[in-house]
């Protein structure tokens, strides 16, 4: 398995690049993050699948290790083979890819050249959990913030004189208030809301 190529880039054609490597030339079809950090005669390390299909072995080229495990995950998909996954990460951002498979935006998929209603579809559907778990990742992280805020406003009410239960009481307050959107308040909104509510 070739997981890593580091050379020369001998030259740039359409999507794929020649990688001189230890005097060998390897072609490899890259994403469009590669092929916008690389520039003929610089050396690049690059990130790589070695993939097997009727019509040989190809050599695909990432610019991370996310983007080629996201590659490994739209080739699981019927109907996806390595040219079109990396048709896919030419055309759209992994957080785009993500996007249009939450919304279920078919049409974003379809933009992609070679891909139709049907392959679009089962995209949506096939990899409608990676979407779930990037909103689970994104809330967790944004939960991790909200935390560290509540925190720190209670410390500053604690320095402004009030008792750890009027602090405790009048976070619970806002956040049975605000519901969901209290994880996105900052500390400035969060301490200005709360000294509202206590002098009242």
């Amino acid at each position: 398995m070739i997981r890593s190529l580091s050379g020369k880039v001998l030259d740039i054609l359409d999507n794929i690049i020649i990688i001189s490597v230890s005097g060998i030339g390897f072609e490899v079809l890259c994403s469009r993050s590669v092929l916008s950090s690389c520039e003929v005669g610089r050396d690049i390390t690059i990130t790589t699948s070695l993939q097997f299909s009727e019509a040989g072995a190809v050599i695909y080229g990432f610019a991370s290790e996310r983007e080629r495990e996201f590659f490994l995950r739209l080739t699981s998909v019927k109907g996806v083979g390595g040219r079109t996954a990396i048709a896919i990460l030419s055309e759209l951002s992994i957080d785009s890819v993500i996007n249009a498979i939450s919304s279920a935006d078919v049409n974003a998929f379809m933009r992609v050249p070679g891909i139709g209603k049907k392959t679009a579809e089962r995209l949506c559907f096939e990899l409608k959990h990676i979407a779930e778990l990037k909103v689970m990742s994104s809330a967790a992280e944004s939960a991790s913030k909200s935390a560290g805020h509540v925190e720190s406003v209670i410390e500053a009410l604690l320095a402004l004189g009030f008792s750890r239960s009027d602090a405790g009481g009048v976070i619970n307050l806002l956040r049975a208030a605000h519901g969901e959107d209290f994880n996105k308040l900052n500390e400035e909104d969060l301490l200005r809301m709360s000294l509202r509510e206590l002098h009242r």
